[in-house]
């Protein structure tokens, strides 16, 4: 037998030797991989999730405009006097991908007063196909697809200027060429997003009635909005500006961004506290055999080959922990997977409310190779940290060290 199989074989064999204790030591090893590889599987799981319900009803995964259409410097303010048109666009395969949208910042006088918002021009066949604002409606109807001069408010916005469906508003606003617009338009329905901000700030219609307002050719429009939350994003386009959600709502994206960083950082304080706990195990484990070294340096064992035998120990040990973590993490993963998590058993019951719209998403689970093999190694990073001082420990009351 080669001195190396020997070494493994006697190492192995002194791992058993108090199994309670080496069973224990396993185990919280298994648990805790376990738990971080679902967890970071959970976390990426749950922020997917939930911009895919956010961005779906309104924001969209990324915007198709004129290079000029937004600010650089703030993506909120943009140029209405920037449009574009299909036979402009380069990849048309982009077109299938996407809703076309006109927007356009206007007065809308009701009963009561008279106030700011958004007012954005919807291709309705295509919306109802790819997003979900339709879906947002809690009073009356969304727009009809042959319709025109029909408008659809936030419910708090209504509220505040005490229009009710069915009733007539007149919307005031700057045309394309100069001219003041204005025209009369119809509420066939109210939004709810939950009591979100965007309630009081947006409005909608039909495409060909903003189109007609702003006084814009019918085959122009501001933007071309993806909601494909699959596919990847297009690098660039030659003569038009692509701007992700990230870049339109930052705000949200550094939550996001913050949540994920924040459950690695967890991650390494569960394998640092873990490590620190077993470190004193292991340090108790190596004392108690401190006869057992003794003599083993009397018969002729070198002080490094005692060494590797324990860390060949912790290694075996390691790669056992590791193996079932990860077996464990993939069971908890996959269950979750057929069995979504209601995200509002971690809020009390109570919807999360992100950039004015309210979601309520179930998480499905789903697993992400990287972290099967990032973990543990982790873990033996952190496993390699605490053998240092117990070795040294070791090392140094051995009396007849050689």
């Amino acid at each position: 037998m080669s001195g190396f199989a020997y070494l493994v074989k006697f190492s192995y064999r002194n791992l058993f030797r108090v199994p309670r204790r080496t069973l224990i030591m396993i185990l919280s090893l298994s648990l805790g991989c376990g738990f971080i590889i679902w967890d970071l599987n959970f976390a990426n799981s749950g922020s997917k999730e939930m911009m895919k319900e956010f961005l779906s009803q309104y924001a969209g995964n990324y915007h198709i405009t004129h290079p000029d259409f937004y600010d650089d410097h703030n993506k909120k303010e943009f140029n209405l006097y920037k449009t574009m048109s299909d036979a402009e666009l380069e990849e048309k395969d982009l077109i299938q991908l996407s809703t076309k949208r006109v927007n356009a910042p206007v007065f809308i006088s009701g009963e009561k007063k008279t106030l700011g918002v958004l007012l954005t021009g919807l291709d309705v066949v295509k919306e109802k196909k790819i997003s979900t604002l339709y879906k947002a409606i809690s009073e009356g109807r969304f727009l009809a697809e042959a319709g025109d001069k029909e408008i659809i408010l936030g419910k708090k916005f209504a509220k505040r200027i005490n229009v009710k469906v069915g009733e007539q508003v007149a919307t005031v606003g700057q045309a394309i060429d100069g001219s003041i617009a204005n025209d009369l338009f119809t509420v066939v329905g109210v939004l709810d997003f939950g009591g979100g901000d965007l309630e009081e700030s947006l409005a909608f219609t039909q495409l060909q009635s903003a189109q007609e307002l702003l006084a814009m050719p019918l085959e122009k429009y501001h933007q071309r909005v993806s909601f494909d939350m699959d596919s990847e994003i297009p690098l660039s386009l030659k003569n038009h500006e692509i701007s992700k959600w990230t870049e339109l709502l930052p705000e949200i994206g550094v939550s996001v961004r913050f949540i994920d960083n924040f459950t690695w950082i967890v991650s390494i304080i569960i394998v640092v506290v873990v490590s620190l706990g077993l470190s004193n195990t292991l340090m108790i484990t190596f004392f108690e055999r401190e006869q057992e070294f003794t003599s083993l340096n009397i018969i002729g064992a070198q002080t490094s080959w005692i060494t590797a035998s324990l860390m060949v120990e912790v290694f075996v040990m390691g790669t056992i922990a590791v193996f079932i973590g990860a077996l464990l993490g993939f069971a908890a993963t996959t269950y979750f997977n057929y069995y979504p998590i209601n995200i509002e058993i971690f809020t009390g019951g109570k919807p999360i409310i992100m950039g004015g719209i309210t979601i309520a998403p179930l998480v499905r689970i789903y697993s992400v190779p990287q972290y099967y093999w990032q973990v543990p190694l982790m873990i033996y990073f952190f496993l390699i940290l605490t053998m240092i001082y117990p070795l040294i420990r070791v090392i140094r009351r051995s009396k007849n060290a050689v």
